[in-house]
């Protein structure tokens, strides 16, 4: 008897958890979203993508979803309407247990600001995706002179990268001036001296060659002593006095 007691609480359990399972999985006709609460996931929170930019394009969009029944909610259409966005990486939607939507909002990091002599002006991300400045002003290494987009996009990501995730040259390196594919020059933020790279090539070996000499030389020798310091040779740093 007490066998078939556990048995029948048992099914009763698994029955209630198949039924709240569907219940919170596909919502009933006549539960409204009761509000929309919007999560921004950016853990450097550089402010590249505000709460107000996603009311901005749900209202632009005309979608809307407080007050309106769940099951008429398109959470696909919502993230796809979001990731529409250049300024954008991911957005996921689901609904809590009181009713409220939640809109998860994932944006883009970028990682360097290109401003061309050909007159184009955009943010780039660690994988080459560009995205327009806008109204956006953010601290970034700035990459000028002659660069096309295909340049910036197979070449320069990798340097820039490096740079913005390196302790020292993240704080070191204001600015990429790109003279030709073979003559890509730093500006430092500190000294009053020309960075000459080369091409972009072994670009980690010869900045860890800079680093040394930052570290070693320059504490005995001064920061101005040098116009141009040159790493395109091997195992070399070419110093030219001022």
């Amino acid at each position: 008897m007490k066998n078939v007691i556990k048995i029948l609480l048992l099914l009763g359990l698994v029955a209630y958890l198949g039924f709240a399972i569907v219940k919170f999985a596909h919502p009933t006709e006549d539960v409204t979203c009761e509000a929309v609460e919007i999560l921004i996931n950016d853990s450097l929170q550089r402010g590249f993508v505000t709460v107000d930019d996603i009311h901005e394009i749900l209202t632009k969009k005309k979608v809307y979803a407080e007050g309106r029944r769940l099951s008429e909610i398109d959470l696909p259409g919502i993230d796809s309407c979001l990731e529409e966005s250049p300024y954008i990486d991911q957005a996921q939607c689901h609904y809590t247990s009181n009713g409220t939507l939640l809109i998860q909002v994932t944006p883009q990091h970028p990682i360097l600001h290109v401003m061309a002599q050909n007159g184009e002006d955009y943010y780039m991300d660690k994988n080459g995706l560009t995205m327009p400045t806008g109204n956006y002003n953010m601290d970034l290494c700035i990459a000028t002179g002659n660069i096309s987009k295909q340049f910036a996009q197979q070449q320069l990501a990798a340097l820039a990268q490096f740079i913005y995730e390196d302790e020292f040259w993240s704080r070191q390196a204001q600015q990429i001036h790109v003279v030709s594919e073979k003559n890509i020059q730093i500006y430092p933020r500190m000294g009053n001296h020309v960075i000459l790279l080369g091409d972009i090539s072994k670009f980690q070996d010869k900045l860890y060659r800079m680093q040394i000499f930052y570290k070693k030389g320059f504490p005995k020798i001064g920061w101005n002593k040098y116009k141009t310091i040159n790493l395109a040779f091997d195992n070399q740093v070419v110093c030219t006095r001022r």
